[in-house]
């Protein structure tokens, strides 16, 4: 252990890639400049920092530098970077997801669920598939969901991931929206991810790009699959296709147009709005007519957040991971 506090930061970052804030959150409360020279603290400093990263507590020491706990395990989904960047996303997200396991009880699969069956289940309490629907049909299987405001690497930013930890699931979301429903739309490919078996046991499935972003002739067979689960699981039809009446297509035209189809389709009216964006590309007027549909910005991961908050068994999971987490999680 570096006899400067400072120093071993520096070096956990050098050495895995790890961006300030990912370290600064694991660093644990109750360390002070008394415990500096006291072996037993600082083992039990090393060991704290390690199990939240990810990284083998024992190469925290060693000459060759910090080591990845979880390195080869996952599938990444539209991805530019390299294999160190891998390591440290993956093992960041894993160590994540097995401290939210232990705050959650009473789980069951969605694994072979169909997206039309959890629409259906949805609708008979709902209006609409929303949001706060689609996260409390997560947290209601003990499928706990996050939104992380604390990102491993400073350069390169997730979308989602989806993590299985012992045949248990966590979803991770990480870009964020100021309005509902791209977020909705993210949270259901997610759960299409675990509802058609992509993610295998023990490991996780990281999307780096937001599916609405991405080119259509995009031909990874997994994302298409959980692009038209979601699509299905939001509007019952996963070829829906949307056609506004009338001239301009402003957003004013568009706002007013998805409000009134919405409760004849059943579809929640940002969701409409959304697929008008994807069969056109006129994602200005779509942002645009957001701001008429919801009146005012709602940014998704509170809401997120403040469901994981109030659902965890914050006593299972243990003082110094509980300050972790919620470091990672942001202030709500």
């Amino acid at each position: 252990m570096p006899n400067d506090i400072n120093d071993f930061k520096i070096r956990i970052s050098r050495s895995t890639g790890y961006s300030e804030s990912a370290i600064n959150a694991a660093w644990p409360d109750w360390w002070s400049k008394d415990a500096e020279g006291s072996a037993s603290a600082e083992t039990a400093l090393r060991f704290s920092v390690a199990r939240k990263l990810g990284l083998d507590p024992r190469s925290l020491q060693d000459d060759d530098g910090p080591r990845f706990m979880w390195d080869d395990t996952a599938k990444y989904k539209r991805f530019q970077g390299n294999k160190e960047d891998h390591r440290a996303i993956t093992s960041f997200g894993t160590s994540i997801s097995r401290i939210l396991s232990k705050g959650v009880s009473d789980r069951k699969s969605l694994v072979g669920y169909s997206a039309t069956s959890i629409r259906e289940s949805i609708l008979k309490n709902s209006p609409f598939v929303r949001i706060q629907d689609l996260v409390g049909l997560l947290w209601s299987v003990g499928i706990p969901i996050v939104h992380l405001r604390v990102h491993p690497l400073a350069a390169k930013h997730m979308t989602a991931m989806a993590v299985s930890v012992n045949d248990d699931y966590a979803v991770l979301m990480a870009k964020d929206t100021l309005y509902p429903a791209p977020m909705a739309f993210s949270v259901a490919h997610e759960i299409g991810h675990i509802c058609l078996g992509h993610i295998n046991s023990g490991s996780a499935l990281i999307d780096m790009e937001d599916s609405l972003d991405i080119d259509k002739s995009d031909n990874d067979i997994e994302e298409i699959a959980s692009d038209r689960f979601a699509i299905e699981l939001l509007t019952g039809n996963p070829d829906f296709n949307l056609t506004i009446q009338g001239n301009g297509k402003n957003p004013e035209e568009l706002a007013a147009q998805v409000i009134a189809l919405a409760p004849q389709l059943r579809i929640e009216p940002g969701t409409l709005a959304l697929c008008y964006g994807y069969a056109t590309n006129n994602w200005a007027t779509v942002q645009s007519s957001f701001k008429i549909i919801y009146t005012q910005p709602a940014p998704a991961w509170r809401f997120i957040n403040l469901t994981a908050k109030s659902q965890l068994n914050w006593d299972d999971i243990g003082d110094d991971n509980s300050s972790f987490l919620q470091a990672v999680m942001g202030a709500v």
